[in-house]
This record gives C-alpha cells, structure tokens and sequence, in this order.
C-alpha cells in the first residue's frame, strides 16, 4: 500500500542517517593519490531523479519532505507529467518530459536521455542518477564523490549481477559480435563525472535509440554506452544499495543512495 510504501522509504532514511559516519570505500587507484582528494559541493553536482505522474504522491512527496532540502538548488525532478505544486515545492526543478508515462523501455531510457542532455547544458561536474523510491544521503555523497577527480571519466555504481553481462551487439549487426559489462543498477543510484558524458556526444542525443538498438532498458543502456563503447568500466561503490539487496548485506556502510 501507498502507506507501507512511504513507511519503507523512511526506514531506508533512517538506515542511511545512522550508518553514515563510517568510512566510504576507496576508489580504483587510476591515477597518483595527490590527485584523488578533490573539493566537491553539492552544488557540483547534478542530482536527477526520474518519476512518474502517477508516483508524484506516493513516491515524490517523501523525498521532497526528507532529503531534498538538502540539496534543493541540485536536484532536478524529471517526469512525464506536470504538477504544479511540485514546481513549487522544488524552486522550479520540475522537468517534464514528452515521454510516455508507463514502465516500458523505451519510456525509461527516454527520460535518462532528458536527464543527460539537461545536465549537459549545466555547469556540474557529476551527473549522479536515482530513482523516485531511494532516499539519498546527501552529505554522504559529497564526501563519496570527493574521492574521485572530476576532470577523470568515471562511471560509479553499484552492479546488481555477480557476474557481467554477456550479450549479442545489435549495433555491429550483422557481424555476430559478443559483448560483456557490468552496469550499475539504476536502483541503487549511479554516478557519471562530466569528461565521460561530454565525450559520449551523440549517443546522449542518441540514446534511446541505443536503448531500442541493444533492446535493454534505461541503467544497463548507460553500462554498455560506459563500458563498451567508451571503454570506461564500472567503479563498484559498496555504499550504494538497491531493493535487490538483502537487507542483512547491510554490513554498517551506507553512505550515498537506498532504495526503499
């Protein structure tokens, strides 16, 4: 029910608040340790959440009665429908999009492409994706964010497989050309720096019809585009966590995204 629903949201926060003063996992060391101590903000960063008009209630309303308040002038709102007591509520940051309002693919990796052309027309350095069911640690994420360089091409997340994903390239067809890559869950929140998307160029303009080309959907399309293309591979950040994690794999340190 709708009310169990906001109960698990401000569990999840509660988790998240109490946990997060332990310490946030290093990243891969890609280049000297002078380097990776940079000076992040919130207002380097560019929070998108995707939404539904049928979920601005029941979904949207917690976040901007929790966590938003923190990060007000980061976050943009994007959806399918309009609202006007969420523009208010948000300063203006409601996005609406002209893409359809269901769970398809083609309506998810829609509106990933709005976020990442909106974000490219701001001036943040990190573009860091949620869903409208997480609740996000927002101090916990600058301080995340603040061990990785800016001015380096990072994908950060957190995989949902063990494994990586092995798939036929529909791109290349019709060479019969086998790709595998992990992909950070869309659930647990993810994280690109800017030089990775500016040099993604027409696949951000381009990227539903990549979605549709490879027929997956919106957080494994933003891997293959990272990975396999870009051949910027997946950063595992273990203080992320999705819905499609236990609970007792919580060991103590979250500190940046839970979904409810």
């Amino acid at each position: 029910s709708e009310g169990e629903h906001v109960n698990m949201f401000l569990y999840w926060g509660l988790v998240l608040l109490n946990l997060a003063r332990t310490s946030i996992s290093s990243p891969l060391n890609r280049f000297s340790s002078n380097d990776i101590h940079t000076t992040v903000t919130v207002n380097d960063i560019f929070i998108s959440v995707k939404t539904s008009g049928k979920f601005h209630q029941s979904r949207l309303s917690p976040i901007l009665d929790t966590w938003f308040s923190l990060a007000p002038s980061s976050t943009w709102i994007f959806s399918d429908t309009s609202d006007a007591d969420v523009t208010r509520r948000t300063g203006g940051h409601l996005i609406k999009t002209e893409c359809p309002s269901d769970h398809s693919r083609t309506a998810l990796c829609c509106k990933m492409e709005a976020e990442l052309t909106t974000f490219l027309t701001s001036d943040r350095s990190w573009f860091c994706h949620l869903d409208d069911d997480n609740y996000l640690n927002v101090p916990a994420l600058v301080k995340m964010l603040s061990s990785y360089s800016p001015k380096q091409e990072w994908y950060l997340g957190k995989a949902s497989i063990s494994a990586p994903l092995e798939m036929l390239d529909r791109t290349v067809l019709p060479e019969e050309k086998m790709v595998s890559f992990l992909f950070g869950t869309g659930g647990a929140g993810f994280c690109l720096s800017r030089p990775l998307v500016e040099r993604m160029g027409e696949l951000v303009d381009n990227f539903g019809t990549t979605g549709d080309t490879i027929r997956l959907p919106d957080d494994v399309t933003v891997g293959y585009i990272a990975e396999v293309v870009m051949g910027v591979p997946l950063t595992q950040v273990e203080t992320l966590h999705s819905h499609l994690e236990p609970l007792r794999r919580v060991k103590g340190n979250v500190g940046g995204a839970g979904h409810s």
